[in-house]
């Protein structure tokens, strides 16, 4: 059998599955062996066919799809960033404990909405939920406009911060680390705050390197954002009822609560919010929702407790703290879970055959509707050398391929900071920025940024 026929062969039992709706297995521009490129199916991969069609029409810009341990496919501005919020509101289900539940068709406001991870989680929790997801960053916004198009939520997107009165305020934007973003944000403080998170996780390794990626990510760009009430949001858009009211401003917290008046109070029956313990400012925020007629529960997540950060809670004693159980969702399989569908039926109907070495889906196979591939190096020399054998040492040598994912892998921030500390053991501290770790985090734009520092005559040595 010629190389066509296999390919051929290859791609008609990968269009076996459902999930596929047209397929196509070519060479491999970024290394050896071959790619397959999907069309998913409307039905059977919803979100995967929608995705490749919001790209293929221009509206992914700056944002890239991830998809947090496989479970669902979101546009986000970093990688890491999108994990950490997977991790808190879906694994950790951080927001709705002590009693905090949703009624179905539930309206909430999202204040500090970052991408809309808690939108979507809202919209998992309550079918037919109304949001109103307030974002002041642009690209942020932007997320949350196109991850509620891309889930088919109902979600209203304010692109303003909540304050105590109307106006424009300064902001500080960490594109790196935009969870931290805030009217209030103090870079020294702030920096502080992320050192003392990534200091909390098992085997941390603190040094130069820690110190180093976490000023990489605090790089702040200053905003001027405008700023609006919650009491105007709640007149403005018609909302007799709150179901949910999450806050997650960044030290603003206090300046949300002083924006809502007295006739938009015994509208809201929950509050989840994170407040900045800082000059008893926790205590403060508690006793003006008792205050209110809330009971309040407060905690902090472990991996918080060298920072301020704690979690309210609080509801109206009458309301329903049943949890509504989570339908089941039918957006179809994500790509990660995707491949490893093809790939145990390519070993089923093909046990003999090689499969793909990446899945890429578009919206057409013809057109110019595909993702343009990126050059990878095939680079050999003695730094990419290192890189190599280090990676494979953190996850095994079948990992050592350029598409490999240091995230997918397993990997997180502790992780990277092992990493660049032993690469800078041995290649010296301009081996590779800290931060495209989390920008670009696959073997082989890691290992093309390895072989271009530095200077062309160093070697590496073991």
């Amino acid at each position: 059998m010629n190389d066509n026929s296999r390919t051929e062969h290859l791609a008609a039992v990968l269009g076996e599955h459902p999930a596929v709706a047209e397929v196509s297995v070519t060479a491999d521009p970024e290394g050896p062996g071959v790619q397959a490129r999907l069309v998913a199916d409307p039905r059977a991969a919803r979100v995967l066919h929608r995705s490749a069609a919001l790209e293929a029409a221009g509206r992914l810009g700056p944002l890239t799809w991830h998809e947090p341990a496989g479970a669902l496919r979101v546009a986000g501005l970093n990688r890491s960033e999108t994990d950490f919020l997977h991790r808190e509101l879906f694994t950790d289900n951080a927001y709705f404990r002590h009693g905090i539940a949703l009624p179905p068709h539930a309206v909430v406001v999202d204040v500090g909405a970052n991408i809309g991870m808690f939108t979507l989680r809202v919209a998992r929790q309550s079918p037919g939920a109304r949001i109103i997801a307030v974002e002041p960053v642009a690209e942020l916004a932007d997320a949350v406009a196109l991850n509620a198009e891309l889930h088919d939520m109902d979600a209203t997107v304010l692109r303003c911060a909540l304050g105590r009165a109307e106006g424009e305020t300064a902001f500080t934007f960490y594109p790196h680390n935009s969870v931290m973003s805030g009217r209030f944000a103090d870079p020294d403080e702030d920096l502080d705050v992320l050192k003392g998170y990534l200091l909390t996780g098992e085997n941390a390794y603190q040094g130069t390197q820690l110190d180093r990626m976490a000023a990489d990510r605090m790089t702040a760009r200053p905003r001027r954002v405008p700023v609006t009430t919650l009491t105007t949001v709640v007149h403005t858009h018609h909302l007799d009822r709150i179901d949910l009211l999450k806050i997650d401003v960044e030290k603003a917290e206090a300046d949300v609560l002083d924006g809502i008046d007295d006739t938009v109070w015994p509208r809201i029956d929950r509050i989840v919010m994170e407040v900045h313990d800082v000059e008893g400012r926790l205590a403060d925020v508690v006793a003006r929702l008792r205050a209110r007629g809330f009971w309040t529960t407060t905690d902090q997540d472990p991996r918080l407790t060298r920072t301020p950060c704690h979690n309210v809670y609080a509801r109206r004693p009458d309301t329903d703290t049943a949890p509504v159980p989570t339908p089941v969702s039918d957006d179809g399989p994500t790509l990660r879970r995707l491949e490893e569908e093809l790939r145990r039926l390519t070993a089923r109907r093909l046990p003999s055959a090689t499969p793909p070495s990446r899945y890429t889906v578009v919206a057409a196979l013809t057109g110019d509707h595909d993702p343009q591939p990126v050059a990878r190096p095939t680079d050999t020399s003695p730094r990419v050398s290192v890189l190599a054998r280090i990676w494979a040492q953190l996850f095994g040598p079948e990992a050592v391929r350029p598409d490999a994912d240091f995230f997918d892998l397993g990997g997180d921030s502790l992780t990277a900071v092992r990493l660049m500390a032993t690469l800078e053991s041995e290649l010296g501290e301009d081996a590779l920025t800290p931060d495209l770790i989390f920008t670009d985090p696959t073997f082989g734009a890691l290992a093309a940024a390895v072989a271009a520092s530095g200077a062309p005559e160093r070697t590496a040595h073991r």
